[in-house]
């Protein structure tokens, strides 16, 4: 079927397209999978849908997404998965905060600070991820009572003084105003896979999940596998 939909693009005219998930644009790690494949394949049609990983796995069940990106503990049998990253979290806070002259930060220390949380709906997976860690050293995080649906809505808030928010190395490229501390002891790593329909095997979906593993390789993204959860 994909062989035949692809000879009848082909015939049509029209260039080849994939459907691929992005948890958030202030993420790294999809922009660079999807550079290397655009290298190899200059004409295919790229169309970046932002969602939740939730929602991906709904969309890649339901045949309206080829590729997703996210943590895979909780992706059904019928979607296939690659390890690819382990992403270290740091806690992005004011730059008058206490903790922004630290070079790291302990993660007990977040037992007194207002922790923003992605919406539930969009990210409970790495809500849970920071839940378990607080727990881990033995304290249930104070939660700040107020959302955002965007990593970039989340440090603006950050950068007000409201709250502090806790996102992986990949996404610590902070605007002027706010810092990101990598969180140790204990450190741990939050987990990023490719996700995709177990039954697709198409060329370019084949590609994505190749150019993931080639740059998890190039750019040591896996060298801290012990240090993983979920």
């Amino acid at each position: 079927m994909d062989r035949a939909a692809a000879v009848a693009r082909r015939a049509s005219g029209a260039p080849p397209s994939l459907r691929v998930g992005v948890v958030d644009a202030g993420y790294d790690s999809m922009p660079l999978i999807l550079r290397e494949v655009q290298v190899r394949y200059p004409d295919l049609e790229i169309h970046q849908v932002e969602a939740g990983v939730p929602e991906q796995v709904a969309l890649l069940t339901g045949g309206r997404l080829d590729v997703g990106l996210g943590r895979a503990s909780l992706a059904p049998p019928e979607v296939a998965s690659e390890l690819f990253r382990l992403d270290p979290p740091g806690v992005v806070v004011p730059e008058g905060h206490r903790f922004a002259a630290l070079r790291e930060v302990p993660v007990a220390t977040l037992a007194a600070e207002p922790l923003l949380l992605a919406e539930e709906e969009r990210a409970p997976e790495f809500n849970q991820f920071l839940i378990e860690l607080c727990r881990s050293v033995g304290f249930t995080l104070t939660v700040y009572h107020g959302t955002v649906e965007s990593v970039r809505a989340g440090l603006d808030l950050v950068a007000q003084g409201r709250c502090v928010s806790c996102v992986p190395s990949s996404c610590a490229a902070t605007p002027h105003g706010v810092v990101w501390k990598p969180l140790t002891e204990p450190v741990s790593c939050y987990p990023w896979s490719v996700l995709w329909r177990s039954d697709d095997q198409s060329e370019h979906v084949r590609t994505v999940v190749a150019c993931a593993r080639a740059l998890s390789r190039e750019l040591g993204w896996l060298q801290t596998a012990g240090q993983a959860t979920g």
